[in-house]
């Protein structure tokens, strides 16, 4: 399979469910049969010699291949047939890695790294929309690891990971498996995240989260609405002496802010 024969879009799903295990089968030269000639003296001419027996006749004929076996070897080295047989045998495929297609078909401009559009092209839910803009500016600044603003192979592959493991998660709360998430199952997973607001809380971030406005959330908005709230969370608990709340400067509180940004 060739990189344009690679849709442009793939969900993770489809993209688990596509890939099949190389099969690498070595190819192997067909045998070479060596026949051995077998002297046979006729009866006729040796009128007065024992008929030969059928034992006596197989140690001629092993004695005879021996014999032509020295003979050959003498003129063949065993090292030289070696080599002469290994250089008839093909060279094995190299194996095909799926996800460097698809990185190769979406980087456009052959630079090596994906740029948020690019990575957008890529990234698609199970109705085929594509990611939430920041939903991929999300991605691009967790993996992002030299600060370049895009993603090379290596750290694609860590992001497509990364969101194969939250693809998990969102199939474990999608409980009437309609590919999205709704207010109930957004609360449950919040829960089971360790995370308890009051319900009037729960129903604020949902909406804002319902970008789309179906009374649902999508996968990426799923993604984005749990890592921003445990970035948050990682940010409160620098301040937070165990008791739930905290206390904060207006220059520590922005700072928090914009580096979430």
């Amino acid at each position: 399979m060739s990189g344009n024969d690679l849709p442009a879009m793939m969900t993770p799903a489809e993209y688990q469910a596509q890939i099949q295990p190389v099969r690498l089968q070595a190819m192997t030269p067909p045998h070479q049969v060596h026949r051995v000639p077998v002297r046979t003296q006729s009866l006729t001419t040796v009128p007065q010699q024992r008929p030969v027996q059928p034992q006596q006749q197989m140690q001629q004929q092993m004695q005879q291949h021996q014999h032509q076996q020295r003979h050959r070897s003498a003129h063949n080295p065993p090292s030289q047939a070696v080599n002469r047989q290994h250089s008839t045998m093909p060279p094995l495929p190299a194996p095909i890695d799926p996800l460097y297609q698809i990185f190769s078909t979406v980087d456009k401009d052959g630079s090596g790294r994906l740029s948020a559009s690019e990575l957008r092209s890529a990234l698609v839910n199970f109705d085929k929309t594509k990611f939430d803009p920041e939903t991929i500016k999300l991605m691009i600044k967790l993996f992002d690891s030299d600060g370049s603003g895009t993603v090379n192979y290596t750290e694609f592959k860590r992001l497509w990971n990364y969101l194969g493991e939250w693809l998990e998660r969102f199939q474990q709360f999608d409980l009437d498996h309609n590919t999205t998430i709704s207010l109930d199952e957004f609360s449950l997973a919040l829960q089971s995240f360790g995370f308890h607001f009051s319900p009037g809380f729960v129903r604020f971030m949902f909406n804002h989260y319902d970008k789309r406005g179906t009374g649902s959330i999508s996968f990426d908005l799923f993604v984005q609405a749990n890592i921003t709230l445990q970035r948050i969370h990682d940010a409160f608990r620098k301040y937070d002496r165990g008791q739930g709340t905290i206390q904060i400067s207006l220059e520590d509180l922005l700072t928090e802010v914009l580096y979430l940004k």
